[in-house]
């Protein structure tokens, strides 16, 4: 008579219990690593449209509006506003 605990049987389940384990640990590792590496490269790919939109903001001069172009700014706003509103 063959003991339980040395059969086939009890061994394939528990070398399919480590292959379960195993892949599970693979599965959690790439997942983990895949976020980190996706991130870097989004740094990296807009890094270049980061610095480049800098430099331009930097060369710009900025004119402040009249009073008058603030009054005519805010009465197409509460213009637009009430027309969504309605």
């Amino acid at each position: 008579m063959i003991k339980e605990n040395n059969s086939r049987r009890a061994f394939f389940k528990k070398a399919a219990a480590a292959v379960g384990v195993v892949a599970a640990a693979d599965y959690t590792k790439t997942l983990i690593s895949s976020h980190t590496d996706s991130a870097n490269d989004v740094s990296e790919k807009y890094a270049s449209d980061v610095n480049m939109q800098k430099s331009v903001m930097s060369k710009k001069q900025f004119v402040l509006m009249t009073d008058n172009e603030k009054n005519q700014r805010l009465a197409e706003l509460l213009s637009n506003n009430h027309k969504d509103s309605a």
